[in-house]
């Protein structure tokens, strides 16, 4: 989203007397650059300021910057410490938590605390190594003395970062934040990336010290934490974590240094002060909120303390420490009780914000409800800007929030939601709930498929849990957290999707399963995504089924509701995923019969995915016909819906240059790929699902086409990538290592690949081989398409026992699994008889090969440039036999295999001096 800028800030950008934040001298620069002549490129400009702005924001660590007068840019932020300037991309959508990753500015009025910064030194210094934990209750000051500490000690490390640990999901964007800042390349699985950061830092060649404030338990956010090589410091309320590091035990000011920090920010007597801060139990954060109440309302020592006597709250020791001072509370009931006295409306915003999330909030959230949303006065209030501002002035007068971005964004102390919500009666504390879940229902901007909705869904995401939104029974509520769901799946957060998918199917469910509403099974099917593409095929497999059988069975719902055929979905697709091709057949024809009867909102898109599905299924069934019957319908669908740049249009246009690659038109696919990957790169990001699968369809073509020094660099490229992005253990990432090991062999084969290619092929396979198998099983068609891969690269190799031994056993699999007809069946046929040959049974690889030109043609196969090498192959072996008599002659099935692929083509060269040809299975992505 972009940043706001003032003309004060314009000025003292131009005029060098201000340096700005990075988000508004990158909004300037591009505006500037869309206004100049000679239209430079905005993007290369934006680079070019960032260089400078980067050179003079480090200058202003060691010099002072003079600041503007009041009303100009804020003067008390500190730059930022290593952390990536705002607007950065970070290889995914925007996070809701903006100050992850810089520490909070110095207090200039922070006062004593010696021993425990003195005992953070030692400690972080002592062996062997451990994180840091300060432990204490909330407003003791842990976070204040660990910022003191970081700016005392920054420069001694190379890096410094510090992350708001509060929720793991926020946790994990830092750490995803800090790999992009340290060149890391961003995973779509965003656990990957992290796993990835953690083993950065752990064993990396620079100083880093690393801050997790406020964080939940060392279950959460334990697995977060680097486990050597740097500094970590953990501050938290929770006593769990003192068995996971050094603690330091922060204690409450001594009375010496309440009584300074009283009189440094208020007019008071020492006696006063010493009265004070003796009935506030010396906890820094009241002394600090008591100074500022007296500051607001002039109020008295005395009259404070009366007040106290008579308003004192107990604090409740239910889900909170119970060594807690009663003295906060009663402090901070005294001034929410005279915000209630001043203004209904605002007493009601404070018992709102203290049911969201402690984190800052934009006001744009707010101003999303009105009095339609949310009852008077509060939804009066949040109608009406100039009152919502009032209420915002209000409350920052009494203490109890801070405001951020010049009055932008305001932040309740979690402190005080504390407080505030204990203040309430339960119908009270009923309502704020209610106001705060019905807010989330009024920002929420749904279709979390689109891209244009991430940055709300980013804002939403930090108030889930804190509003109980899983614990509502509203349809509205709960499509909040439907949306939420998905939108974690989309930017690659598999696990935070898992996770809120799981407590919302709980607490709509229960602890038995009680499926009966339509929001719980739509839970139950993103429950069950987020499992698949987790890798936990079978889990995700067994609960698709579970819902779908219910649905069918329900009276509710039945087989013929739409739900139902949603659900599907998941069916189909896990069956895919574990080799149950027909299966998944079937289901994708029923649900495009079904969506073509019926009408409605949505029903026509719901088609266009019915229709793409089944081509999936079309080309893992071998059916590239089909596939690109339905593919070419759908691209000039979505041509004239979406436009020909649209990411649907081109992703699209990629099916069908799979389906061209899959029907032997292999230089047709690699045309049609590469006009479109710019374009997907462009819209989605270079790292996305889509464009790598698209690039693994680019090596394909190349290696087919016989360009095979590219195809090498490509497929290397590619897989490196999908390893990095997806995980080594993802089903496109094991495709890709197959294509490199295909890539591999054929150009060792042609001298491409140096010495080594047969053996880094043979390597490569071996391990993707064993990891299909302990994914997928040893039956699965993807593990038995590897194996036969496998056999080839040691067939090449001279290792002609082992291959036979590898290669037999898959290719009767495949024929048991897919039937003789199948092209993977086919191409191990191939193969089988290459080492059929080898040990002396040339009948029998004649029989075989026979066999499969057979069924080639009577699938209309015979053309494709796999059945004409089987073609070529038999040829080579009657010839051996002396058997050519009758058959058509060899020269004659090179020259059929000549026209397709060319003259030169490494095949094509290898077959006219005698070599029999190899085949290999690419299979596409299901």
């Amino acid at each position: 989203m972009p940043d706001t800028v003032s003309h004060e800030t314009v000025s003292a950008l131009l005029g060098g007397t201000f340096i700005p934040r990075w988000s508004k001298v990158e909004c300037v620069v591009r505006q500037l650059s869309a206004m100049a002549v000679h239209r430079p490129d905005p993007d290369a400009e934006v680079q070019r300021f960032l260089e400078l702005w980067a050179v003079a924001n480090d200058a202003r660590n060691e010099t002072s910057v003079p600041v503007l007068p009041e009303g100009g840019e804020p003067a008390t932020q500190d730059p930022p410490l290593d952390a990536p300037p705002p607007g950065t991309p970070l290889g995914g959508p925007p996070t809701a938590e903006p100050q992850t990753g810089s520490a909070p500015p110095p207090n200039p009025g922070f006062t004593g605390r010696a021993d425990v910064l003195n005992a953070m030194t030692a400690k972080l210094n002592g062996e062997p190594w451990l994180p840091l934990i300060l432990h204490g209750i909330s407003g003791v000051g842990k976070t204040s003395i660990a910022v003191e500490f970081v700016h005392r000690v920054r420069a001694e490390f190379d890096v410094v970062w510090w992350i708001v640990a509060e929720q793991v999901s926020q946790a994990r964007s830092a750490l995803v934040a800090l790999g992009a800042r340290r060149d890391l390349p961003i995973s779509q699985d965003m656990g990957q990336t992290v796993r990835s950061m953690l083993g950065r830092l752990e064993s990396a060649d620079f100083k880093w010290l690393i801050v997790f404030d406020n964080a939940a338990s060392p279950e959460e956010i334990g697995p977060l934490l680097p486990a050597a090589g740097g500094a970590v410091i953990v501050t938290t309320r929770n006593a769990d974590w003192l068995e996971h590091g050094r603690a330091i035990n922060v204690d409450v000011l001594p009375r010496a240094d309440s009584v300074r920090l009283l009189q440094g920010s208020s007019d008071v007597s020492f006696d006063e002060a010493d009265q004070l801060a003796g009935r506030l139990g010396d906890l820094p954060l009241a002394l600090e909120q008591a100074a500022a109440m007296r500051s607001a309302t002039k109020i008295s020592v005395s009259d404070y303390l009366r007040l106290l006597g008579k308003q004192a709250t107990l604090v409740l020791n239910q889900g909170r420490p119970r060594d807690y001072p009663e003295t906060v509370a009663s402090a901070f009931a005294v001034t929410f009780n005279q915000v209630k006295r001043e203004s209904a409306g605002t007493a009601q915003l404070l018992a709102m914000l203290s049911c969201l999330s402690a984190e800052p909030i934009s006001l744009t959230l707010l101003r999303a409800a009105d009095d339609g949303d949310i009852r008077p006065p509060l939804g009066r209030l949040l109608g009406q800007d100039a009152a919502l501002r009032d209420a915002v002035r209000l409350l920052r007068r009494f203490g109890l929030i801070s405001a951020l971005d010049e009055g932008e964004r305001i932040q309740v102390h979690r402190l005080v939601q504390l407080i505030v919500r204990d203040s309430l009666t339960p119908t009270e504390r009923a309502q704020a709930y209610a106001n705060a879940r019905r807010l989330l229902v009024a920002t929420n901007p749904g279709q979390p498929d689109t891209t244009l909705t991430w940055e709300m869904h980013a804002q939403i995401g930090p108030h889930i849990g804190p509003a109980r939104a899983v614990e509502a029974s509203e349809p509205a509520i709960r499509r909040v957290v439907l949306d939420q769901i998905r939108y974690l799946y989309l930017i690659g957060d598999f696990e935070g999707s898992l996770r809120l998918s799981e407590d919302a199917c709980l607490a709509w469910a229960g602890p038995q399963d009680d499926w009966r509403d339509d929001e719980t099974f739509a839970c139950v099917d993103r429950l069950a995504l987020a499992q698949a593409s987790l890798g936990r095929y079978s889990a995700a497999d067994v609960l698709y089924r579970r819902a779908w059988e219910r649905l069918k069975t329900d009276p509710s719902f039945g087989p013929r509701h739409r739900r139902t055929f949603r659900t599907a979905i998941g069916v189909a697709h896990s069956s895919r995923i574990l080799g149950r091709y027909d299966e998944a057949q079937r289901l994708e024809k029923e649900r495009v019969d079904y969506y073509r009867t019926s009408s409605g909102p949505g029903v026509e898109e719901e088609l266009r995915r019915a229709q793409s599905n089944l081509a999936v299924t079309y080309r893992l069934i071998g059916d590239f016909e089909s596939a690109k019957d339905i593919d070419e319908e759908l691209v000039e669908r979505r041509r004239q819906t979406y436009g020909e740049e649209n990411y649907q249009t081109l992703f699209s246009i990629s099916n069908l240059a799979r389906d061209l690659y899959g029907l032997g038109q292999y230089a047709d696919a690699l045309k049609l790929q590469r006009q479109t990957i710019d374009g997907l790169r462009t819209r989605l990001n270079s790292r996305h699902l889509w464009v790598l699968l698209a690039e693994r369809t680019v090596a394909l073509g190349l290696r087919k086409t016989g360009q095979l020094t590219e195809a090498l660099r490509y497929s290397r490229e590619n897989f490196k990538l999908c390893s990095g992005e997806l995980g080594s253990d993802n089903a496109h990432t094991l495709a890709a290592a197959m294509t490199y090991a295909n890539t591999l062999r054929e150009a060792a084969a042609a001298d491409s690949a140096g010495e080594r290619g047969y053996s880094l092929a043979y390597s490569l396979s071996i391990d993707t081989v064993n990891r299909y198998r302990r994914r997928f099983g040893d039956e699965n068609p993807l593990t038995l398409a590897a194996a036969t891969n496998q056999a080839a690269i040691l067939r090449a190799m001279g290792e002609r026992i082992r291959a036979r031994r590898i290669g037999e056993p898959a290719y009767h699999a495949l024929e048991q699994r897919l039937g003789a007809g199948h092209p993977y069946t086919q191409a191990a046929a191939i193969g089988l008889a290459n080492d059929l040959v080898v040990d002396h049974e040339h009948h029998e690889a004649v029989r075989r090969l026979e066999n499969t030109l057979d069924n080639a043609r009577a699938a209309g196969r015979e053309m494709h440039p796999d059945m004409l090498l089987c073609a070529v192959n038999l040829a080579l072996i009657r010839r051996e036999l002396g058997e050519e008599s009758g058959m058509p002659p060899l020269s004659s099935c090179i020259d059929d295999l000549r026209a397709v692929l060319g003259q030169d083509h490494p095949v094509v060269v290898a077959v006219g001096r005698g070599k029999r040809a190899e085949c290999d299975i690419e299979p596409p992505p299901f």
